[in-house]
């Protein structure tokens, strides 16, 4: 059976911005992908776009998020039904509950995710969501826990945070990321993360710091928990493990 990933993040393009590479690169080789995407990203600036009103903007970021997926080579996107801007003011438990949902029904080997510094750019929405990654990534493995969901408990191997080289050369993105422990040479789908990015036209005021500092040979994750790295550095997520099924 194929190795599978879940991608937890906050807004439409955050896949891309933060592990577009990783994405395409183990979707090539023949990864099973699922993205949880946890607001329409409709808070957000439309670049230009002409756009009405927040309903708008929500639609056509979900068009962008469809393409955008099909290029890095997602299998599914779920969208969840938190507001933008507002994830920091959402009931935690619920928050928590939907991403052991989603862990539950996807049955990843590994997730990725925001680290608590909530990206370079520190966006609150990041920072709320790490936190109910982290939490959900343990959940998920307990029968006890939202057993009104009626899904089989299931415990992901590893837990990974976007990291980032620093500093970064856009002097707007100014945080320092937790140490990175996996370095993973993204070179080869530059092109495909690039194209992804250009598919979230609604996003392309973020063009500088996209091409500056997010296209990168090398992308980095941080180990967070589960089952131990091989080595303090690895250059392959699935390193070390054994028995995927």
């Amino acid at each position: 059976m194929a190795p599978r990933i879940a991608c937890i993040f906050a807004h439409p393009d955050d896949e891309t911005f933060c592990v577009g590479g990783i994405i395409a690169k183990y979707a090539a080789a023949g990864a099973d992908i699922d993205l949880y995407c946890a607001t329409h990203g409709d808070a957000g600036k439309a670049a230009g776009v002409p756009v009405s009103s927040r309903e708008e903007l929500a639609a056509i970021r979900r068009v962008e998020l469809d393409v955008a997926a099909r290029i890095l080579g997602i299998r599914s996107i779920e969208m969840g039904r938190h507001r933008d801007g507002e994830l920091s003011q959402a009931e935690m438990s619920e928050l928590v509950a939907d991403l052991v949902s989603f862990i539950r029904r996807t049955r990843p080997h590994i997730v990725l995710g925001f680290g608590p510094e909530g990206a370079p750019t520190g966006h609150r929405d990041h920072r709320a969501l790490s936190y109910a990654t982290t939490a959900a990534f343990f959940l998920s493995q307990l029968a006890t826990v939202n057993p009104e969901q009626q899904l089989e408990p299931f415990r992901p191997w590893r837990l990974f945070y976007h990291a980032w080289e620093y500093p970064m050369p856009d002097p707007r993105l100014k945080l320092e990321s937790v140490p990175a422990t996996a370095l993973i040479d993204v070179r080869d789908w530059k092109q495909k993360k690039a194209a992804a990015f250009e598919a979230h036209t609604t996003q392309r005021g973020s063009s500088h710091a996209f091409y500056s500092s997010a296209l990168v040979d090398v992308e980095r994750l941080a180990f967070a928990a589960g089952d131990p790295q091989p080595s303090p550095v690895i250059d392959d997520i699935f390193a070390g493990l054994d028995g995927i099924d």
